[in-house]
């Protein structure tokens, strides 16, 4: 884990905006096409903190053009049954339902018929949201080409047919564990400055807030308390 004391620029080509909290100790935020997304980025303070992400989240689509309905919704939940039952047995791998980005629900509360559809081009589909952890030193690429190795992995019934969505969101859980840790860095930071400006008067403020978790990578996250700090030096 490393410590940073000063703001500095990032050499990725954007940043990755947060996105709404899959649960109380779980944050998540957006990757695209491995890029991140500079113009929702917040700004994190004097002092924060750099963490790997846990799992990587991608929407994951199965459909089917076959041309009789029945046949077509058939195949599609058999598909549906497949994807699932492969899941529970590989470790790393989880199924969450609802948008994402969006909405969560646990799999197994999720039924075939609440995410099947069929469009005027006469194609039915289904979408649930495909949860991979995360391995020490393993590249985004390499998460990807494994997600995608999972997908292929599974029997196709029919005229049935998968894919990856283009959005990722990667995500941390348990943030709140680095708390103690990010107020010992800032209390640090506070030391060194009143030793620096001396005499001198500092103050905060926002320390009572929650951790805030964005990417400063692919793969990796900073986590930050948004506080404020204000310097009163009296030296000349």
């Amino acid at each position: 884990m490393r410590f940073k004391s000063a703001l500095v620029a990032l050499s990725l080509i954007a940043a990755i905006p947060a996105a709404p909290a899959l649960a109380q100790d779980m944050e998540r935020m957006i990757v695209t096409a491995n890029r991140v997304e500079e113009s929702e980025r917040q700004s994190a303070p004097a002092v924060y903190r750099q963490i790997p992400a846990d799992f990587l989240l991608v929407a994951l689509t199965f459909q089917s053009a076959t041309r009789d309905t029945g046949e077509r919704a058939k195949e599609l939940e058999t598909m549906f049954n497949r994807l699932k039952a492969k899941a529970a047995k590989t470790d790393g791998i989880n199924l969450v339902g609802g948008t994402l980005g969006q909405s969560t629900a646990d799999i197994d509360t999720v039924l075939f018929t609440d995410v099947y559809t069929n469009d005027y081009s006469g194609t039915g589909r289904f979408t649930l949201t495909l949860s991979v952890d995360t391995k020490a030193d393993e590249s985004f690429e390499a998460l990807m080409k494994r997600a995608q190795a999972f997908v292929a992995s599974i029997e196709m019934a029919g005229r049935s047919e998968a894919y990856l969505g283009d959005n990722q969101f990667i995500g941390a859980r348990d943030v709140a564990k680095h708390r103690a840790d990010l107020v010992a860095d800032i209390a640090a930071e506070v030391a060194a400055l009143k030793t620096s400006f001396a005499p001198a008067k500092v103050t905060l403020t926002g320390l009572e807030s929650r951790i805030i978790t964005q990417p400063s990578g692919p793969l990796e996250l900073e986590i930050f308390i948004p506080y404020t700090l204000n310097l009163e030096s009296g030296g000349e």
